[in-house]
């Protein structure tokens, strides 16, 4: 069974401040105090200032949707998934999209689930083509933003030494 049919995307609000922790939690605890995908969840002072800052994100020059994806089954927080448009600015760098996944949940098809849904809701907004960018160290998002329909652009050198890698996805 797809994983696709096992999670949602959904607007995070108040009732997910718990579930937001403990997936905070599980980052920090791994060794990654720096999330992706989470316009900041990782940075705000509370939770509640951060549900401000991701509602008035949607209503700004570049707008900026975020979402949990959630397991329907246990109602866990799988990931965050970032929508951002339109194509300049930021996102010229950046992306369309970006996203990340609870460590405890990877490499199990989620990454995969998550971005299908996130296009399908770029095609929802009359995005034709979407950026993704991934560090090219990072064999799991090439993996998925090509099981997806990457197709590569180009490659850069970062200040950490690292390439960031561009894929355009058609929706």
């Amino acid at each position: 069974m797809s994983k696709r049919n096992e999670i949602e995307l959904i607007f995070p609000d108040e009732t997910h401040e718990k579930a937001a922790a403990a997936y905070l939690k599980e980052h920090i605890k791994n060794g990654e105090p720096t999330l992706h995908g989470d316009c900041f969840l990782d940075e705000a002072e509370s939770y509640e200032e951060w549900l401000g800052e991701i509602d008035e994100a949607q209503h700004i020059e570049i707008p900026s949707m975020i979402f949990f994806a959630i397991r329907k089954s246990d109602r866990k927080i799988i990931g965050t998934i970032n929508v951002r448009h339109p194509y300049e600015g930021y996102v010229q760098i950046h992306g369309h999209i970006g996203y990340g996944i609870r460590p405890s949940e990877r490499r199990k098809g989620y990454g995969t689930a998550m971005l299908q849904l996130a296009l399908a809701y770029c095609k929802e907004i009359n995005l034709d083509r979407v950026l993704l960018t991934c560090d090219k160290s990072n064999i799991a998002s090439v993996k998925t933003i090509t099981k997806c329909g990457g197709v590569f652009e180009s490659e850069s050198a970062q200040p950490n030494g690292d390439m960031l890698r561009r894929y355009w996805i058609t929706v």
